[in-house]
């Protein structure tokens, strides 16, 4: 690879649509390999370096904690695993909110006088769902 094939951090950031903190984040968790260094000492990437970047920001954009991108970016964990994990997640997470909608539509849909009663009932209840999905 040669020098002008290489970019600086702004470049690589401005090409992945990310801020140069972003890159430098990633790179200081080791998630993106740390860039040549110019003659001047400044980071340099190359087009390996923006294809883990947009591949670590898509994991990142389905909510993918940091340290499991790291884990499957180092094979780890099968990116399969990490999904799975993440969906039994938020079908959890999605019980826990339709429960509240339920309870709060409940306490909506009534009057002054039925409402002390229904939200008496609605404290009585479990707070969530449990854990499972």
């Amino acid at each position: 690879m040669t020098e002008t094939t290489l970019w600086s951090i702004g470049e690589l950031a401005a090409r992945a649509g990310v801020s140069v903190k972003t890159v430098r984040f990633y790179s200081d968790r080791g998630l993106l390999p740390q860039g040549k260094r110019s003659t001047g000492g400044h980071r340099r990437y190359g087009p390996e370096a923006l294809e883990r970047l947009r591949l670590i920001r898509a994991l990142r954009g389905l909510d993918i904690p940091v340290p499991d991108v790291g884990r499957v970016l180092r094979d780890e964990d099968a990116l399969e695993d990490v999904v799975a994990a993440r969906l039994r997640e938020t079908a959890t997470r999605l019980a826990e909110l339709r429960w509240r909608e339920a309870s709060l539509s409940l306490l909506s849909d009534c009057g002054p006088r039925e409402r002390a009663e229904r939200l008496w009932l609605s404290a009585r209840c479990p707070p969530r769902p449990a854990r499972r999905p």
